[in-house]
Parts: structure tokens; C-alpha cells; sequence
């Protein structure tokens, strides 16, 4: 919050202070919300491949699947919703409940989520340059037991449904993300999500707790220059094994491990990251179906970014403009 407050007297706000401006995004988070949905449901292709003789147009299921998951209701009750956007011409038309859970079965809805969510995290890739990641579980309403009651107890992981994310620390944006099923190690997919992130970011740093030491992981983080920033286990050895990095950042956390603990501590936004996304969208799923569930958790994901840049639009006065990625995304869906 301090460094925004710094980088927010940089900009022109006509006088008005952080929490003037704070004020103002979160009372107006919805009407923006909307209208930046409907702007990047503009740039998407018409029609989704799937079954059926009418398919119902992408921009169009992605609009009434958002507006599903950023009013926390259900597929009956949502339909309401979805009348007034209609009465608003934000879509042509209303489509039956069913044919929302309907898609949400389908795995190619799984990759345009997931390439929605990295859409959506470039308007800030000038703001961001420091990055975290972690893993949090998601369950199923069916399931009576919090992630935080049962994390510990590993025969139970395989009910719920893990979201490894990696967050800009200034501002929580997801750059990238991966569910997987509740047993999945975090370690393994730290590389994925350096990977991701680089395709659109500057990277400088990158945090993550002791869960993704190893030789691999720091290695993948250094090939892009950026500064890896795992601590060290007391068992961990300075061998190299073909890691020059490896042996460096050990004796750098041993004789300045106050330093280092400093700029690791930037991980914490990990853990802010999915306060907001689950204190806002929930940490259930309504979705029995496997698909179904982790599709549920993307749009959840996908809804917290676009409000995350409803708040940096008024906060830091970020240009948010996603007609500039429409030929980007016609390439990626031809």
C-alpha cells in the first residue's frame, strides 16, 4: 500500500488522495467491472467448436460465465442478472442455465480461461516487475471441511482442487495460473509459471517458500536474469550439481540473510493474493463435474484480475485498453 501511495503522487489525480481514490474503486468496482468485461469480450472470435447445431458465440459465454462468478450466484439465479445486462445491450441474449454448465464441461473453455487471465495481467506489465507464487486449495460445496482445516491432512487432498498462481506483488495480478487436482507437489510447476510470466514480463525478482527448493527451480527463474528468492532448508548443502546460481544465492542467504529475508518476504502478497481472490469469489466450487470445478475456479480467478484492474485504473491511473490485443488474440484462436 506504501508503494502504491508513492507511485500514485507521480500521476495526475487532480488532488485526490490514495484513499479519495480507493474509495472510488471499490464504489464503482461493478459498472467498470462490466464494461471492461464487455471490452474484452469484443476481441474474442465469434464462434466456440463444440457440439451442437447453434453453438453460442465465445465472447458471449465468457460474458454471462463472468458475470456468473463475480455475483457469486448460481446458474438459475444468475439469469436475472443476465436479463438487465441484456436490457442494457451488453449481450443479444439470455441462454438458458443449462447451457452455461454445459460449457463449462468443455476442456477448450479450460485454455481460453487461462489465456484470458494472461490477457488481462498485460495492462500492468509496466507497473510489474517483482513476482511470487503459491498454491492454495479449492473445494467442492458438497464437501463440509475448509482447505485450511484439511491442508494438512494429505489422504483428504484428493476431494479438492489446487490453484497454483503466481502474483505481481505490487498490485496481485495473476500473470499465470494452473489447477490441478489437490495432490499435486508445488515444486514441479514453478518453471511453467516463470515461463508464462516471462512471455510478458520484465521479471526482476521472484519469491516462493521453501516448498519449491531445488536446483531446477532457482535455475529457471535465473535464465531470465531475475533474482530467485527461495530460502534455504537447514539440511540444504552449497553443492552445485551444475547450478552456479545455486551455490551464489546460498552463500548470499547465509552471510546476508537479513537482506534476504527482507525481499523474500514480498512472498506474503502470495498469500494476499488469495485472501482477495477467495474472501470475494468464495474457496467453494458449485461444480460436481471435475472440468466443470476447475473451469469455476478460472473464471473466479479471471474475475479477480479484471478487478484488480478496475482498482489500478482509478489508483494508478493504468490505460487499460484490450482493443490493442484483438490481433494477438485472432492469431492464437485460428
Amino acid at each position: 500500500r506504501k508503494i502504491k501511495m508513492e507511485i500514485q503522487e507521480e500521476l495526475p489525480n487532480n488532488g485526490e488522495s490514495f484513499w479519495s481514490l480507493y474509495n472510488k474503486s471499490q464504489t464503482k468496482e461493478k459498472v467498470l467491472f462490466v464494461k471492461m468485461l464487455k471490452e474484452l469480450c469484443e476481441i474474442l472470435p465469434k464462434k466456440l467448436r463444440t457440439r451442437g447445431n447453434k453453438p453460442l458465440e465465445l465472447s458471449h459465454l465468457i460474458f454471462c460465465l463472468c458475470m456468473k462468478g463475480y455475483c457469486l450466484k448460481s446458474g438459475r439465479r444468475i439469469i436475472g442478472e443476465l436479463e438487465l445486462c441484456k436490457e442494457a445491450k451488453l449481450i443479444d441474449k439470455v441462454p438458458h442455465f443449462n447451457t452455461l454448465f454445459h460449457y463449462l464441461r468443455n476442456t477448450d473453455i479450460t485454455i481460453v480461461l487461462e489465456d484470458l487471465i494472461k490477457l488481462t495481467s498485460l495492462p500492468l506489465k509496466s507497473i510489474e516487475r517483482k513476482f511470487c507464487c503459491d498454491s492454495s486449495g479449492f473445494g467442492n460445496a458438497v464437501l463440509h471441511d475448509r482447505w485450511s482445516q484439511i491442508r494438512q491432512n494429505y489422504n483428504k487432498h484428493h476431494k479438492y482442487f489446487k490453484a497454483h498462481i503466481s502474483f505481481g506483488v505490487l498490485t496481485n495480478i495473476v500473470t499465470a495460473c494452473k489447477i490441478t487436482d489437490g495432490t499435486q507437489a508445488d515444486s514441479p510447476l514453478l518453471p511453467e509459471m516463470v515461463n508464462q510470466t516471462a512471455e510478458n514480463f520484465k521479471i526482476e525478482e521472484w519469491s516462493a517458500d521453501k516448498g519449491y527448493l531445488s536446483r531446477e527451480n532457482y535455475e529457471a527463474i535465473f535464465k531470465y536474469g531475475a533474482l530467485p528468492l527461495i530460502p534455504f532448508k537447514s539440511n540444504t548443502t552449497e553443492k552445485k550439481k551444475g547450478s552456479g546460481i545455486w551455490a551464489e544465492m546460498y552463500n548470499f542467504f547465509h552471510k546476508n540473510q537479513k537482506l534476504f529475508m527482507k525481499k523474500y518476504h514480498l512472498r506474503s502478497n502470495a498469500e494476499s493474493g488469495f485472501h482477495m481472490i477467495k474472501s470475494r469469489f468464495g474457496d467453494l466450487t458449485q461444480m460436481k463435474n471435475e472440468i466443470s470445478a476447475k473451469n469455476d475456479v478460472l473464471v473466479k480467478i479471471l474475475c479477480h484480475n479484471l478487478c484488480v484492474l478496475v482498482q489500478e485504473l482509478i489508483l494508478l491511473n493504468v490505460d487499460v485498453n484490450f482493443a490493442q490485443f484483438k490481433d494477438k488474440v485472432a492469431q492464437a484462436y485460428l
